[in-house]
């Protein structure tokens, strides 16, 4: 696929689905961050965020260790943060998550390499991101794009 922005606007409406499908008050958001490698996108993704990069960098999905609410692609799409009652409280299934990233890797042409943006704790960046956020970045070797995942009360 060459319209990358396209891309990016069908992967957008895809999240903003799942946010209104979830109906917890998650935000799911999708942009392309353009033609760098999804390791090397931290300036391009700071100023499509508008944030400074101190103190933020870029780690494998894989190294990022884990806690509390939702840390994952797959946790943000398929568990509500906040059950508006008690049937919400199941996550969704499973086959949402799987076809998403089915259809990602057949957009792109292959895999999505997968990062996820770290804050040493210096600041805050819940008044940007978000009380609640993940920022991942994916793409291919030439292409990046972000995804953003926030809640707030």
């Amino acid at each position: 696929m060459d319209d990358f922005h396209g891309l990016a606007r069908q992967l957008d409406g895809y999240l903003q689905a799942v946010s209104a499908l979830k109906d917890d008050g998650s935000d799911l958001l999708c942009s392309y961050l353009g033609p760098v490698a999804p390791q090397a996108a931290l300036d391009a993704l700071c100023r499509v965020l508008d944030i400074r990069p101190d103190g933020l960098c870029l780690l494998p999905l894989g190294q990022v260790a884990c806690s509390g609410a939702a840390c994952t692609p797959r946790q943000w799409l398929l568990e509500r943060l906040r059950p508006m009652s008690e049937a919400d409280r199941q996550p969704l299934d499973a086959r949402l998550y799987d076809g998403f990233a089915r259809e990602l890797a057949e957009l792109l042409g292959s895999e999505p390499h997968w990062y996820q943006l770290v804050s040493s704790g210096q600041h805050s960046l819940a008044g940007q991101l978000g009380a609640i956020w993940s920022v991942f970045i994916f793409g291919t070797d030439g292409h990046a794009y972000v995804m953003h995942c926030s809640w707030d009360s």
